[in-house]
C-alpha cells in the first residue's frame, strides 16, 4: 500500500529513530509496533516480537475517531445535521419522559464530548442495549454544550446512530464509503456489544498500516490518491481544537483540545487515541504521521513521553529536504529493530530464593482473588511455572525468568467476540509471562494478555521465613478482576 524510503530521504536522521526507540525501552514501555510516514511513504516501521505488520491489533478508543468520520459522511449525505437533538433519532429507546438536559443534547455536543455526562459502566449495568442504557439510566447530569468530559458511552450511541441510518454495520459502511477505494482494512473487524451492535467506542481490530492509511486520509482532509472521498470542511473542523479538554491547570501533551472524536496534541498535531497507547498522530504542517500499538495500561506517563519525544525528536527536527544518507546509522537502526521483543520484567539472573521456593507449597488465607494455594516450580534458572488453585480449580502459568514465555492465560469465562458476555466453551486469551527476582526475598510475576483484548497483571511476592505476602494488580477493561488484591499465606511443611 505504501512505498518505503529511508529516514534520511524523509528529512530525518536514522539516529532520531534510534533515540526514540531507546527512549521507549528506557521508560519501560510495552510497545508492540511503531510506524512513521512522511507524505505517503513509510520511513520507519518496527515491531516487537511476536507482533508483526500483519497482526490485527485492538485499537480501543481510536475506534471513536472512525465513528466521528462516519457521522461526517452521513452529514454530507444529508441524513443528519450536527445540530439535531440525539433523542429524536431514538424514540423507541426511551422509557417515559427523558431527563430535561438530555432533551437538548445535540449530535455536535456528543462529537465534542460536551455531553450531559456519561452513564455508568455498561459492563455491570445488565442492559445489553447500550443506547437504551444511556438514555434511561438515572444519573447526575448537567447542561450539554458546556464543559468537556470524556463520554465513551456517548460515542457508542453515535455508532448506533450510524448503523441505524445506514442499515449497515459501522465497518461495512466505512468500507463502502472509504476503505475499499483506499485498499485498506481488508482484514479488519469490530467486536460487538451483547445485543449485536458494533462496539463503536472501543473495538476496531486492524493492522498498524490500516491505522496509518486512515490517518493519512484524514490528514489529507478527505482526499486519497488525488480523489476526493469526503468533504474537506468537516475534517478540518473534526481535527480542530473545538473543545477545551484540559484537566485543571496542569499541562498535558495529549490534552491540547478536542474536535469531533479526535484529540489535539503537542507539536500542533491531532491524534486518534486509544487506551494503552494506541495512537495515530498526524502533524499536517510537517506532512508527518506516527502510529503505534502498545499496552501501557496503568500509566499515562508513557503517553506523555511518546508525544513529547515526537515533538522534540521529529516535529522540531524534520527537514523539508532529504538529508545525506547515513549508512552506519541506518544499519544500526535495522539491527536494533530486528532484535526488538515484547517487554518483560527484569531482575537478577538468579537468586538463592529459587532453591528455597522451588516446589514449596503455600496455603493462603482468604483473599479477594480466591487463591487457596500456590507454588513456584523451576525447570532451571531460566524458566518455571506458577501453579495455583482458585475458584475454577488448579491452574498453571508458565513463565520465563527475565524473558517472556508465550501461552494461554488459564482463566476461563472471559469475553470473545461479544464484549461483556462470558464464554462457556473453555476459551482463553493469549498471554506473555515473565518473572524477575526483585531482591533477596522478593519476586515479581508479570502476565500480559495479547489477544483481541489487551491487559496486564502483576503479582509481587515477599517471603519471610514461612510467611508470604503478595500484592496482585491488574490493568484491564473488564477482565482479570480475579487478580486484584492482596494475600497472606504460610508455607506448608510436610
Amino acid at each position: 500500500m505504501f512505498e518505503r524510503i529511508t529516514p534520511e530521504s524523509a528529512g530525518i536522521s536514522s539516529e532520531n529513530i534510534i533515540k526514540f526507540i531507546k527512549t521507549l525501552e528506557k521508560r519501560g514501555a510495552a510497545t508492540h509496533g511503531i510506524l512513521f510516514m512522511k507524505g505517503d511513504k513509510i520511513f520507519a516501521e518496527a515491531y516487537w516480537k511476536p507482533f508483526h505488520k500483519d497482526f490485527c491489533h485492538r485499537q480501543y478508543s481510536q475506534t471513536k475517531s472512525f465513528v466521528g468520520v462516519a457521522i461526517g459522511l452521513l452529514e454530507e449525505e444529508g441524513k443528519l445535521s450536527l445540530d439535531d437533538k440525539i433523542i429524536d433519532y431514538f424514540p423507541e429507546k426511551i422509557d417515559g419522559e427523558p431527563e430535561p438536559y438530555l432533551k437538548d443534547q445535540t449530535i455536535r455536543d456528543m462529537l465534542t464530548m460536551k455531553t450531559v455526562g456519561r452513564s455508568s459502566s455498561w459492563f455491570v449495568s445488565g442492559d445489553p442495549d447500550r443506547t437504551h442504557h444511556y438514555f434511561n439510566e438515572k444519573r447526575d447530569m448537567h447542561p450539554s454544550g458546556t464543559v468537556w468530559a470524556y463520554d465513551s458511552p456517548g460515542s457508542q450511541v453515535l455508532c448506533n446512530l450510524v448503523e441505524k441510518l445506514t442499515h449497515k454495520p459501522l465497518l461495512d459502511y466505512l468500507k463502502e464509503k472509504l476503505f475499499d477505494e483506499m485498499g485498506a482494512f481488508k482484514t479488519a473487524k469490530i467486536l460487538k456489544t451483547p445485543n449485536g451492535d458494533s462496539w463503536g467506542d472501543s473495538a476496531m481490530i486492524c493492522t498498524l498500516r490500516d491505522m496509518a492509511a486512515f490517518g493519512r486520509f484524514v490528514m489529507n482532509y478527505g482526499v486519497w490518491n488525488g480523489k476526493r472521498l469526503m468533504n474537506e470542511k468537516y475534517l478540518r473542523d473534526a481535527t480542530s481544537p473545538l473543545a477545551d479538554n484540559g484537566i485543571g491547570a496542569q499541562y498535558s501533551a495529549y490534552r491540547q483540545g478536542y474536535g469531533y472524536q479526535i484529540w489535539r496534541v503537542c507539536g500542533g498535531g491531532f491524534s486518534f487515541t486509544g487506551m494503552g497507547d494506541q495512537l495515530t498522530v498526524c502533524y499536517p504542517e510537517k506532512d508527518l504521521l506516527f502510529a503505534c500499538n502498545s499496552d501501557n495500561q496503568g500509566t499515562h506517563l508513557i503517553r506523555e513521553t511518546i508525544l513529547s519525544s515526537l515533538e522534540e525528536t521529529f516535529v522540531d527536527e524534520i527537514k523539508d529536504q532529504p538529508l545525506a544518507e547515513n549508512k552506519k546509522a541506518f544499519n544500526e537502526l535495522n539491527d536494533l529493530i530486528s532484535g526488538l521483543t515484547l517487554r518483560s520484567v527484569k531482575g537478577a539472573t538468579d537468586s538463592p530464593l529459587r532453591g528455597e521456593l522451588n516446589g514449596a507449597e503455600y496455603i493462603c488465607e482468604e483473599n479477594p482473588m480466591g487463591i487457596k494455594k500456590f507454588s513456584f516450580v523451576f525447570a532451571d534458572e531460566t524458566k518455571g511455572e506458577f501453579r495455583y488453585t482458585n475458584g475454577q480449580g488448579d491452574k498453571v502459568l508458565p513463565f520465563g525468568v527475565n524473558h517472556n514465555v508465550f501461552g494461554k492465560f488459564p482463566q476461563f469465562g472471559y469475553s470473545d467476540e461479544y464484549g461483556a458476555l462470558p464464554t462457556t466453551d473453555g476459551f482463553t486469551y493469549d498471554v506473555a509471562v515473565s518473572l524477575a527476582w526483585t531482591d533477596r526475598n522478593g519476586v515479581l510475576l508479570s502476565a500480559q494478555i495479547i489477544d483481541k483484548y489487551f491487559g496486564n497483571m502483576s503479582a509481587r511476592f515477599g517471603f519471610n521465613g514461612d510467611r508470604v505476602y503478595a500484592v496482585f494488580q491488574k490493568n484491564a477493561e473488564n477482565f482479570l478482576t480475579e487478580y486484584q488484591g492482596t494475600l497472606s499465606g504460610k508455607r506448608l511443611r510436610g
